[in-house]
């Protein structure tokens, strides 16, 4: 603050805790680069105080002189006087000897004149050591005084100077930012504003940041060596001139350039030099195209239906059945098991070890049976005059479903029996049918090599 009680005129007074010394640090008075102008004033008088205090003869007893004239009145007297009373002691005056008592004689020295060891000095060299001193704070004071003049003056100048009157630049923008239109003039911070919240931190969100872009370029993998496959060459050669070499390949201005590159080279092939397939279809087969995006899909299938052919030969042994019993039913009759399988198109619908075939899926099928058996001469019904009955069919293996059926009478004159049939008949999923022969005859018959059973199953629809 500037002190109530000075007067200046027509100069500003100003506080001397606003200035500070700039000049070296004197250790020997602790003042320090920096104290403020009141540390330095009262360090030096403090000091000259102190210096003043030793100075003052009032200070010193003399009492043990027995003075009866006046004491010495200063400190220049009282070293006289205390130079003259050493010489007294030592027989010495100063008029024979002034070079071996005092003023040359040893005295020890203050704290501050102290150098390294070395506490003592002669008395002589020690007065002068402290006049030095004494003009030099003199000259710093008179040099201190002038510089806090030279301080205040500016620290006026500084006082009365008009604070400036600041203002946010702003310019026009020559395109939109976020909500600011081009054209419009916007100051800087809000221009900054709105780009970073607006544009930039979405334009990041949507590219990635720059350690992302960079991952992004290095992914490429269709470099110099890469063969384009319009020019049956590398890519370096056949696109010189338009192609990063990879050399050179850092940016992501350098991945689309490139990007584009391949894919036009893609395109280029596909378009004008890429083998055209058609898929037709011929008699008999369909074919079916199905898309899924890029990808074309052709499903070659034939208007076959499966197919089952199987037989047995010769076909097992049937016991004959008395025609008009009650057990003579073609459903009581056992099944023939077909363990030989020409041909199979429905795969495990039949099984080889039961002889039963179970319809897979709803449809129109047609199913017919075979079967021949030779006239036994060796095993008796050869000469049978008795009239009797093969009868033989597809039917349910359990319960007395009949599909297709038929029948061959025997009588003398006939040498075998030959029976077979077929029908057309939509069967529904899961449906199981089987072929089955039933002796009526009064003999046992003996299967021989030469007779066969046979069973067919196509699907029509």
């Amino acid at each position: 603050m500037k002190p109530l009680n000075l007067d200046n005129s027509p100069c500003s007074p100003i506080s001397s805790n606003c200035i500070v010394w700039q000049g070296p640090d004197i250790p020997c008075i602790h003042l320090c680069t920096g104290d403020t102008i009141s540390d330095v004033v009262n360090k030096l008088a403090t000091e000259l105080c102190t210096v003043l205090d030793t100075l003052k003869v009032s200070n010193y007893d003399l009492s043990c002189f027995n003075l009866q004239a006046c004491a010495p009145d200063d400190f220049q007297a009282l070293i006289q006087f205390l130079i003259t009373k050493i010489c007294e002691n030592e027989g010495i005056t100063p008029a024979t000897n002034q070079t071996s008592g005092c003023p040359n004689c040893v005295v020890s020295v203050a704290e501050c004149f102290v150098t390294g060891t070395q506490r003592t000095m002669e008395l002589v060299n020690y007065v002068q050591l402290i006049g030095e001193r004494i003009c030099n704070l003199i000259t710093e004071v008179s040099l201190i005084n002038d510089q806090l003049v030279d301080i205040i003056t500016r620290v006026t100048i500084l006082e009365n100077t008009k604070a400036p009157s600041l203002s946010m630049p702003s310019f026009t923008i020559g395109c939109q930012v976020g909500s600011l239109l081009s054209g419009s003039s916007n100051q800087i911070d809000i221009l900054l504003e709105e780009f970073i919240n607006n544009v930039w931190c979405g334009y990041v969100a949507a590219t990635g940041n720059a350690s992302q872009l960079t991952t992004a370029v290095g992914r490429a993998c269709i470099t110099d060596a890469s063969i384009s496959l319009v020019y049956g060459n590398a890519m370096s050669i056949g696109y010189a001139g338009q192609w990063v070499d990879d050399a050179s390949y850092s940016s992501v201005a350098n991945a689309i350039n490139n990007l584009w590159i391949s894919l036009c080279d893609i395109y280029t092939y596909v378009s004008t030099d890429l083998p055209t397939t058609i898929v037709t279809q011929g008699d008999g087969i369909t074919v079916t195209t199905s898309i899924v995006g890029s990808a074309t899909t052709y499903e070659v299938s034939a208007n076959v239906k499966p197919g089952l052919s199987a037989y047995i030969g010769p076909p097992s042994d049937l016991v004959k059945i008395a025609p008009g019993l009650s057990t003579g039913r073609l459903c009581d009759a056992p099944t023939q098991v077909l363990n030989l399988v020409e041909y199979n198109d429905f795969g495990v619908a039949y099984d080889i070890t039961t002889g039963i075939f179970t319809v897979p899926a709803t449809g129109r099928y047609t199913i017919s049976f075979f079967s021949h058996f030779t006239r036994d001469v060796d095993n008796g019904w050869y000469d049978a005059a008795v009239l009797g009955m093969w009868t033989a069919g597809i039917v349910s293996p359990t319960g007395c479903n009949f599909y297709c059926v038929n029948n061959d009478s025997v009588i003398q004159t006939q040498k075998h029996a030959s029976i077979n049939g077929s029908i057309t008949k939509e069967l529904t999923i899961g449906t199981q049918i089987c072929v089955k022969v039933l002796n009526l005859t009064n003999f046992d018959y003996i299967s021989v090599v030469g007779d066969v059973v046979r069973f067919g199953v196509q699907r029509i629809d």
